[in-house]
């Protein structure tokens, strides 16, 4: 009995890992998206014509 507690408690433990793994690997790739978006629009306003003067 005690080592089936022993098992789930190490399975448990693996799978906490995991999703915090998976977690940071989440926010890793959030983070970069977010920095590509924000090359991307300051790129897309650079190269806007300035506006015209009537």
């Amino acid at each position: 009995m005690e080592h089936q507690f022993f098992i789930r408690q190490q399975n448990l433990k693996l799978y906490r890992s995991r999703v915090a793994a998976s977690e940071a690997a989440a926010a890793k790739a959030d983070a970069r998206h977010e920095k590509l978006l924000k090359l991307l629009l300051a790129e897309e306003v650079a190269n806007e014509p300035p506006p015209r003067k009537n």
